[in-house]
């Protein structure tokens, strides 16, 4: 993921939530402000969208597909799943 410039993680969680844990070097937007920072995000690269579990970055996932971006994916499990399966470090909650 280190090595990949065409890549950007994007973290749809709240603030709160982002206190708790975060990946490093996501772009934090939280779900509710996308419309209004849809132009921030690159159409040049392959966007990862997480939250919590994966159900809000789904849905954002769909809205950026229906705006045009077709680099964009949704990382099933979110922040959760990847704390059991990548990074252990990652605290996990409820």
């Amino acid at each position: 993921m280190e090595k990949r410039k065409d890549m950007m993680m994007l973290d749809v969680r709240e603030p709160v939530e982002v206190q708790i844990c975060h990946i490093e070097n996501a772009k934090h937007i939280p779900m509710g402000e996308i419309p209004s920072k849809i132009e921030e995000l690159p159409r040049d690269k392959d966007l990862v969208v997480f939250c919590h579990m994966g159900v809000r970055s789904k849905q954002v996932m769909n809205y950026l597909r229906r705006n045009g971006f077709s680099r964009v994916y949704n990382l099933k499990g979110g922040i959760d799943r990847w704390s059991v399966e990548v990074d252990p470090k990652v605290q996990r909650y409820r």
